[in-house]
């Protein structure tokens, strides 16, 4: 995690282990012990009972009146009103510890030449900027730009450039103001030369260059563009000290503060489509850099929305690339929905042809639900009139209703499948109660736990819960994520029990997904650090609810086994429910083959 002033993560670590949070807020607030806790008035509202606790074993506050909490960082943070590198520095210069710049000689090193390589990218940009102003072999890329409607205003804001035809223009400007070829390879910059002459060459040879900025704007890398049909169409930057283009969003140094305040993204997948959009005025809009979406990018989001409309191109790739996005975003948490273009490609070109307000028409008003667009895309695929048909159609949807946590959403995307492929609601509910999860979701090795006892639900009513499962399910889970919050071995316990995506909510699916990239990372298991990189108030509201949580003190392992066995019965009885369900088919249908397969399948489990 990357901070303003080039902290690094184990300085942050050691800057938290240092300030004890019960002494760091001690200065602010008079803390009295209260069982395992310390409580006193809440520093963030008036109050005159206290509501104000800080965990020392958890190394958390939380207030239970106004809401507020967090960690040691968070705290400084709000009383202070200080950003994040500000508290840090605050607290290290609280503990005594030295900012590594001056006296630890290999970091200072290494901070220096991500300095130097900010520079450098800065100068190429300047360098492309300046080509594309005003020398006339950028003749025709100011006509290009101009043709595509990019304003002045706009070149200047996303600082477009171009890089000439010559072999080797920005190699001998960057040579002049003292930069080594070699220092240029590593940037991705010039390439070396593999015939003839030994030396180097330009990366970007007549192209449009679009500069690529990460969060705070700084220049990490480039893109360029062709004029004319030539292949590759767009070339990016190789990966190198500072481009790692799967951590990174194309506008988003721009976007952020929008997307914040309109609480959504709206992800597109080229150049030209952010930055069509942003001159138009419709700011909250990044890109991916020309590849498939990334988990990393997906968290970049997280800390800024929730919600994401994907506009991707309407072409087969595009489709694509749509379906692959949308199931991440999902993955990760996100609330996601897409939109079709009509009468146009891109978002660009649609912008260009119908204007932004019709582009907004369609974000605002006509976006797909992820059921609503594999529908459509399936019925192009197959047969709607054919059982066959109706099956794989069926197939493509249903993963994705069942996933839905929300039960009306759930309902009303089995209603509308029912209604296209006219079937009745039933049989597709039926369908969605099965328990296998989809494969991404790691479900697939739950599916083969067997030999458990059914808990006398053996005749339980196909689709129907009995009343107070869903409940200890429920119970089941939060008390799971509130001890991996509290203990690592909770968190290895439970994943080889039943993997890390047991939990129908997504919120808390983000929580324990973060828990398990600390540990597959081999990285101190901190869970309040997870406060450090949680920009979603939302998100960070729950998990400072759930971390204030007490867990049992005794018979710990047997609590846990309890949880686990109850997430496995309500997987097993909706996995009876379904095998009943079909029977029922079947013997509608009078196919005692199948219903002799299924009931060996369903003795099995009982």
């Amino acid at each position: 995690m990357g901070l303003g002033g080039y902290l690094p993560d184990e300085i942050i670590d050691e800057i938290r282990i240092s300030n004890e949070i019960v002494g760091v807020i001690s200065d602010y607030v008079r803390l009295n012990k209260q069982g395992r806790n310390f409580v006193g008035l809440c520093p963030f509202h008036n109050e005159k009972t206290p509501s104000f606790m800080v965990s020392q074993e958890k190394q958390i506050f939380r207030c239970f009146g106004c809401g507020e909490g967090g960690n040691v960082f968070s705290f400084i943070m709000k009383r202070e009103n200080l950003n994040f590198p500000e508290a840090a520095r605050v607290l290290a210069q609280r503990a005594g510890i030295t900012i590594p710049e001056e006296d630890n000689p290999e970091e200072s090193a290494r901070l220096k030449e991500v300095e130097q390589a900010y520079k450098v990218n800065e100068l190429a940009k300047d360098f492309f900027q300046y080509v594309l102003k005003k020398h006339d072999v950028a003749k025709d890329a100011r006509s290009y730009l101009e043709n595509r409607g990019i304003a002045l205003e706009t070149i200047d804001k996303f600082q477009i450039g171009f890089a000439p035809p010559s072999w080797d223009g920005l190699l001998q400007f960057l040579n002049k103001k003292g930069f080594s070829a070699a220092k240029l390879e590593e940037l991705g910059l010039v390439l070396p030369r593999t015939k003839g002459t030994p030396g180097y060459y330009d990366r970007f040879r007549n192209r449009v260059i679009f500069p690529v900025g990460n969060v705070k704007g700084k220049i990490v890398g480039f893109g360029g563009r062709v004029l004319d049909d030539s292949l590759p169409k767009y070339l990016n930057s190789p990966e190198t000290l500072l481009f790692n283009k799967s951590h990174l969003l194309y506008g988003m140094d721009k976007a952020a503060d929008s997307i914040r305040q309109l609480d959504r993204v709206i992800i597109v997948e080229g150049y030209l489509d952010v930055i069509t959009c942003h001159q138009a005025g419709i700011t909250n809009v990044v890109a991916s850099l020309g590849t498939a979406f990334t988990k990393e990018q997906g968290k970049l989001l997280l800390r800024y929305t929730r919600e994401a409309v994907m506009a991707y191109d309407a072409d087969a790739a595009g489709v694509k690339a749509t379906m692959k996005g949308w199931q991440l975003l999902d993955d990760v948490g996100c609330r996601v929905k897409v939109v079709s273009i009509p009468n146009g490609k891109d978002p660009d070109e649609f912008i260009r042809r119908q204007g932004p307000d019709k582009f907004l028409e369609l974000v605002n008003e006509k976006t797909l639900s992820l059921c609503d667009y594999k529908t459509d895309r399936a019925m192009e695929k197959f047969d709607i009139y054919t059982l066959e048909g109706k099956f794989k159609i069926a197939s493509e949807v249903i993963p994705s209703i069942r996933n839905l946590s929300n039960e009306i959403e759930k309902d009303e995307a089995i209603m509308k499948l029912a209604k296209r492929l006219h079937l009745s609601p039933g049989a597709i509910k039926a369908e969605v109660d099965k328990n296998a999860r989809d494969s991404r979701n790691n479900w697939g090795n739950r599916d083969k736990i067997t030999g458990l006892r059914d808990n006398n639900n053996k005749f339980a009513v196909p689709g129907k819960a009995p009343k107070g499962e869903q409940d200890a399910r429920s119970r089941a889970e939060e008390s799971l994520l509130i001890m991996m919050l509290e203990d690592r071995d909770v968190l290895l316990t439970v994943k080889n029990a039943i993997g890390v995506n047991f939990s129908s909510r997504q919120e808390y699916l983000y929580i324990i997904n973060l828990l398990n990239e600390m540990l597959e990372k081999e990285l101190d298991y901190q869970p309040s650090a997870l406060f450090d990189g949680i920009r979603d108030e939302p998100a960070a509201e729950l998990l400072g609810s759930l971390m204030a949580r007490d867990v049992p003190s005794e018979n710990k392992t047997r609590f846990i086994q309890d949880c686990i066995k109850t997430i496995k019965e309500d997987e097993l009885r909706k996995k009876r429910e379904d095998l009943l369900s079909k029977m029922e088919e079947a013997d509608k249908m009078r196919d005692q083959d199948l219903r002799n397969k299924l009931l060996l399948e369903y003795s099995k489990l009982i």
